[in-house]
C-alpha cells in the first residue's frame, strides 16, 4: 500500500464505525419507542390484549346492569387474561360477596393488594373482615391491619378511622372507639353513624345526656341528608328506578341498620328509639365479641 493511500483507508475506516455507531444508536432509539414496541408485539399477544379488553368492556357493562353472575364470570375470564388488572380484581371480589363466593372475593382482594399495596381499593379487605355473617372469615386482627394500612396510604380519608373505630368497639375498647368516632367528626361533622355511635359510648358508659345529644345529632344531620322529592341521590338513576341495596349488602354495611332510618322518627319517639336500637346494638357487640 502506497504511503500516500493511507490516510484515506484510516479516514473511510473511521467514517464506516461512525455510520455504523449511528444506525445502531438509530435502532436502539426506536426499539425504546412505546410506539415502536406496541407494533413489535407478536400477534398473539395483541390479540391477547384485545380479547381482555373485549371480554372486560361485556363484564362491566352486565355488573352496572345488574347482572351479577354473568359480570363475576367475565372478569374471571378477563383476569386469566392479565391477572394483574385492578378494577377486574376488585369487582370481582365485590360480585363475588354479593354471589356469597366469600372465598374467591378474599382471594381477589388479596390479589388487588400484592399488585398495588398503596391502592385505597384494598381496604375492601379489612371490610371483608368484618362480615360478621361468615364467623371462618370474620378476623379482627387481619380487619385493623388492612385498615391501619389503608390510613396510612390517605390520611384525609374517614372510611378506615371510622371502620377502625367499629374494630374498637367490637372489641370493647370504648376509649379508643371514642377516639377514633370524634376524629371522624372533627373531619366531616355530619357522619351520622359516628355521633350515633358515640352516643352509644356515652349510654354504655352512664352519660344518659350526652348520649341524647349526640342521638340527637345523628337525627338531626340524618334529616339533613334526606333528599327532597325529585331529588337524585345515590343510587337513583335518570330513569327513575332506584338501585336498593341487597340483604347481602346491608350485611356488609355493619352499623347501618340502627341508624340507617333515623330520618323518618318521630321527635316524640326519639328517647325510646335511642333506648331500644342502643340496646340491641349492645346485644349484637356481645353476639360478635364472641366469634
Amino acid at each position: 500500500m502506497r504511503s500516500n493511500e493511507k490516510p484515506f483507508y484510516i479516514a473511510l475506516a473511521v467514517f464506516l464505525t461512525l455510520l455504523a455507531a449511528i444506525t445502531m444508536l438509530k435502532l436502539r432509539s426506536s426499539q425504546d419507542d412505546p410506539e415502536h414496541s406496541l407494533n413489535a408485539k407478536m400477534p398473539a399477544e395483541k390479540e391477547r390484549i384485545t380479547r381482555f379488553r373485549e371480554i372486560y368492556r361485556e363484564a362491566t357493562d352486565q355488573r352496572l346492569a345488574g347482572k351479577t353472575k354473568e359480570a363475576a364470570e367475565g372478569y374471571r375470564t378477563a383476569l386469566a387474561l392479565n391477572d394483574k388488572h385492578e378494577d377486574a380484581l376488585y369487582y370481582l371480589g365485590n360480585l363475588c360477596v354479593e354471589l356469597g363466593d366469600y372465598k374467591t372475593a378474599e382471594e381477589a382482594w388479596r390479589r388487588l393488594t400484592q399488585v398495588n399495596p398503596h391502592s385505597a381499593r384494598a381496604s375492601a379487605t379489612g371490610r371483608f373482615y368484618l362480615n360478621f355473617e361468615q364467623p371462618e372469615f370474620f378476623n379482627l386482627d387481619n380487619a385493623d391491619e388492612e385498615f391501619q394500612n389503608a390510613l396510612k396510604i390517605n390520611q384525609e380519608e374517614t372510611g378506615p378511622v371510622l371502620r377502625l373505630g367499629h374494630i374498637a368497639l367490637i372489641r370493647g375498647d370504648l376509649p379508643k372507639a371514642q377516639h377514633y368516632f370524634d376524629a371522624v367528626i372533627a373531619t366531616n361533622f355530619k357522619s351520622v353513624e359516628a355521633h350515633f355511635l358515640n352516643g352509644y359510648i356515652a349510654w354504655k358508659t352512664g352519660n344518659p345526656e350526652q348520649a341524647k345529644k349526640m342521638f340527637s345529632a345523628a337525627v338531626q344531620h340524618s334529616e339533613a341528608e334526606k333528599p327532597a322529592q325529585g331529588v337524585l341521590n345515590e343510587g337513583d338513576t335518570k330513569s327513575g328506578r332506584a338501585h336498593t341495596l341487597t340483604e347481602t349488602a346491608k350485611r356488609r354495611a355493619l352499623f347501618q341498620p340502627f341508624f340507617g332510618d333515623l330520618a323518618d322518627l318521630e321527635e316524640s319517639s326519639l328517647t325510646q328509639q335511642m333506648q331500644d336500637r342502643y340496646w340491641k346494638l349492645a346485644a349484637l357487640l356481645q353476639q360478635m365479641k364472641k366469634l
